[in-house]
């Protein structure tokens, strides 16, 4: 189970700088850390991959998005993190007591902006983490967040979010159905990307390119089409339709 530290007292500051209607939480942990054993295929959203927002989702929450899946398992629901959405907010407000830099906080999402966790880059890890994605973890250890504050650690190796975003079990299977999300591979320097507002331009661009290179490469397996045995869901989301 992930565990989240509160952090109330700047949840009134990160509302009013995010000015982003509530998207209630449909799923509850625990949640599976992987989608399986096997690895799955460049186009299948996984722990340790992004989702990258369409240019035609219009939902506020997540318009303009680049979220890192945390935790994925297609019947026990989705957890993430917005990682391209620095709030106004101080690290200094979320943690009073604590010596900071001038660091801000993240946006991790619209669900249960009380809570905290950070994403960190560890050559040892050690204590209440989560592997991510290479050298990168994730914790919601308030003590562990509280010690790589009052150490200056850089942003580029550590950064904390306020927030998640949550998804109930086949919503987002659905959501990437409908074009409303592209799944990508991602690298520990791309999560920690040193220029996080424009992350979401270059990633759009890669995932078009990805698509136009998938859509020339030749199929090497059976065309027949399987029916679909998946049961209908309301995905709940804002499409722009041309």
């Amino acid at each position: 189970m992930v565990r989240r530290a509160a952090i109330a007292s700047v949840l009134g500051t990160v509302m009013l700088a995010a000015a982003l209607p509530y998207r209630p939480s449909e799923t509850r942990f625990p949640l599976a850390r992987t989608g399986g054993l096997q690895e799955p295929s460049n186009d299948e959203p996984a722990a340790g991959r992004l989702l990258v927002s369409s240019t035609k989702l219009q939902d506020p929450n997540f318009r303009h998005s680049v979220v890192l899946l945390l935790a994925y398992g297609p019947d026990k629901g989705t957890l993430g993190v917005i990682i391209n959405r620095r709030s106004k907010v101080p690290l200094s407000r979320a943690f009073p007591d604590t010596k900071t830099n001038g660091d801000p906080v993240f946006l991790g999402g619209p669900v249960e902006l009380s809570s905290a966790q950070a994403l960190l880059r560890l050559a040892s890890p050690s204590g209440h983490v989560d592997h991510v994605l290479g050298d990168v973890y994730s914790t919601a250890d308030k003590v562990l967040m509280e010690k790589s504050v009052s150490s200056a650690a850089p942003s580029s190796r550590f950064r904390v979010y306020l927030g998640y975003a949550g998804w109930a079990p086949n919503q987002l299977e659905a959501e990437i159905e409908l074009g409303a999300w592209s799944v990508l591979k991602t690298s520990p320097d791309e999560i920690f990307d040193e220029d996080p507002d424009s992350l979401w331009a270059r990633l759009v661009r890669k995932a078009d390119s990805q698509i136009a290179k998938e859509r020339t490469q030749p199929r090497l397996c059976d065309p027949t089409p399987i029916p679909s045995t998946r049961h209908p869901t309301d995905p709940k989301i804002a499409l722009q339709v041309p």
